[in-house]
This record gives C-alpha cells, sequence and structure tokens, in this order.
C-alpha cells in the first residue's frame, strides 16, 4: 500500500528528514541560527544528513537582489513515498512540538498593522488538476470556478475557529494581478503575467505541473502533493527581525502549491487525494501550525502484512506528518494548537 508523508525543506535550501525528525530547536536558537547561517533541522535518523538545496538558496539571493523584504524560511510539503517496509516498530511520524519557530507579528506595520492575517486565491491557479468520481470512473480536469470554493472551505475551517477574533480575511485582487512570488521565481515569466505583487499574507496559489516540484526538492519532487512555503521578514542588513520580541521569527508570507500529478477530490474517496484535508492541512502551516502527533505501525500488526487499520495513532489528527487515504477532520488537538497560537493574538 502507498502512504503519503510529509518532509520539510528548511531555509537557504536544507532538504531534512521526513516527519520522524526529532524536535526543532528552541525559537531563540533557531532565531540564532538563521542570524549566522543556514538553519538546518537534526535527522532522528543518524544515516540521513541535511543536503543543502543550491535551487532555494539562489531563491533567497534573488530576493536579496530585488530589495525584498522577504526570505525564504521553510517548505513543508506532503509525499506520495510509494510501498513502505517496516521492521519491529516504524515511527511514520513523531512530532511532537506544538508551533512553529516563526508566527505571524499581531499589528505588524509591514502587513498593515493586521491583528490577524489576510489570504487571496491566485485566480489563475497554475494548471487544472484532474479529479474522478468515487467509483473511478468520469476522470476529467477541475477549473478554477470549482476548486475556489473548495479552497475557500480549507480557510473557513481556520477562520470557525472560536478561541480567537483575530480576521482572517479574503483579499478582492486587482484584474491582471499575480499575487504569488515563486512560481515566477520558478518558472520564469509564468505565463507572461508581469511581475508579481503581494498583496496578501497567504496565497492559495493552486496545481502545477510535476516540473514545479522538482525544481525545489529535486526527482523526488515528482511525488510531492502540496507544500507551504513559508518566508521571513529581514532588516534593511538582511538579518532575520522579531519586532515583538517573542524569540520567533516575524512571519511576512505563506504561498501553498499542489500537483497535478494526483488526481483529487473533494469527497474523502479513497481513489483521490482529498482537496479539503490536503488544502486544510497545508493551510495549518500557513496559520503557523506544526506537525503534531506519532503514527506508527506495531510489528504485531504487520506480520501478516501491512494495511489501512493496522496504522495507529498517538492522536489522530489532521496536522498529523502522514496522510494515508480520506479525510482527517479537525480534531481537539489541532484546535488547541491553533489556540496557542492565535488565542492571544485578539
Amino acid at each position: 500500500m502507498k502512504f503519503r508523508t510529509l518532509f520539510t525543506v528548511l531555509a537557504a535550501g536544507v532538504t531534512v528528514a521526513s516527519c520522524t525528525s526529532e524536535p526543532l530547536a528552541d525559537p531563540a536558537s533557531q532565531l540564532q541560527a538563521a542570524r549566522s547561517g543556514p538553519a538546518f533541522a537534526a535527522s532522528a535518523e543518524p544515516e540521513e544528513e541535511p543536503v543543502l538545496s543550491p535551487f532555494l538558496a539562489d531563491l533567497d539571493a534573488r530576493l536579496a537582489a530585488s530589495g525584498s523584504n522577504l526570505r525564504v524560511l521553510r517548505a513543508e510539503f506532503m509525499v506520495d513515498t510509494g510501498a513502505a517496509e517496516f521492521g519491529s516498530q516504524v515511527l511514520i511520524a513523531n512530532n511532537r512540538v506544538r508551533g512553529l519557530a516563526y508566527e505571524w507579528v499581531s499589528g505588524d506595520p509591514r502587513r498593515g498593522g493586521r491583528v490577524g492575517v489576510n489570504y487571496a486565491f491566485d485566480p489563475y491557479q497554475g494548471r487544472e488538476p484532474f479529479t474522478r468520481n468515487p467509483d473511478g470512473s468520469g476522470l476529467r480536469q477541475m477549473p478554477f470556478a470549482e476548486l475556489e470554493p473548495q479552497l475557500e472551505q480549507a480557510m473557513s475551517a481556520w477562520r470557525d475557529r472560536t478561541c480567537s477574533d483575530a480576521p482572517i480575511d479574503r483579499v478582492a485582487l486587482p484584474a491582471g494581478v499575480d499575487p504569488d512570488l515563486l512560481d515566477n521565481l520558478f518558472l520564469g515569466s509564468d505565463g507572461g503575467r508581469g511581475t508579481p505583487v503581494t498583496l496578501s499574507d497567504i496565497v492559495q496559489a493552486g496545481w502545477q505541473l510535476p516540473s514545479f516540484f522538482t525544481a525545489f526538492a529535486g526527482p523526488s519532487g515528482n511525488n510531492i502533493i502540496g507544500v507551504t512555503f513559508s518566508f521571513y521578514f529581514v532588516d534593511g542588513s538582511g538579518n532575520p527581525t522579531d519586532i515583538n520580541g517573542d524569540g520567533r521569527l516575524d512571519t511576512g508570507l505563506a504561498e501553498l502549491y499542489y500537483n497535478t500529478r494526483f488526481a483529487w477530490g473533494n469527497s474523502g474517496a479513497p481513489n483521490v487525494v482529498d482537496t479539503w484535508h490536503i488544502t486544510t492541512h497545508e493551510t495549518g502551516h500557513a496559520v503557523s501550525l506544526a506537525h503534531f502527533g506519532k503514527v506508527f505501525v506495531t510489528k504485531r500488526d504487520a506480520a501478516n502484512g501491512i494495511s489501512i487499520t493496522d496504522i495507529k495513532y498517538a492522536p489522530r489528527a489532521l496536522m498529523n506528518a502522514v496522510y494515508v487515504t480520506g479525510r482527517t477532520p479537525i480534531t481537539g488537538t489541532d484546535n488547541s494548537s491553533f489556540c496557542q497560537v492565535w488565542a492571544s493574538k485578539n
């Protein structure tokens, strides 16, 4: 069977272990590391070493050369790993640190003084992904008019959390505006839409061909399902900022992309990648939520082969670092993680 697992690329382009990695360093240490050079995440597997990505390093150099006050901090992406082999007990994911080493700053003047965040949908949406019926029939492409309400559901899922009054508002885009940065940087002219303009904090940038993902992740990028790129602010000297003194980098932008290689559907059917699950999970990263939960298969369960029912979650959550199939709602753990970040921003 296939498991879909989350991986991470960190600032200055470090590809690190899957989400079996150890918890990130404390925020203050990460801030200092970011000031002194590339930020690496330690791997729980001793044979795995961080791999520098020249592509992401080049993106940062290009952002600096353009005079931008943004830099790429990390990218969290979901990968279809293919068949998995299990030992006596395999930890598919073990992420028990809530929150991230960067957060949106309430009232940040660089974002118009917003208490919460705003978001936009790229009206071009890259490419049209395929979908099919729950019985496997009716393979077709989905136009943006069909995708837009599904993306709105992902945003609404977090906006509806009652612990925070901090707004998560949609921005109306002027005609002909390209609201994201990375498709232009990755793909050059991006269809001749001109210079991108950052008009929102979060951009649902749509679906791209596998070549978009292999550009920053190499051959394994072909199997990336969705990715969230997080950017942080820098000062005039190019140093990361922490204007509210909370020991965390100041988030400046998040862009989300999805892969056309997979068949997508919003029904929770097992023969498609569930649009709500993936887009809501990735949006969770955009609103500062980390992966959480332990996902594993025991030797006893694996003795006669692996099935979906053999997979154990501790606890089961939307922000688990593994996607197997179907749909997981926002759980109490997800909600408490969100509230931990956002309740103080009211």
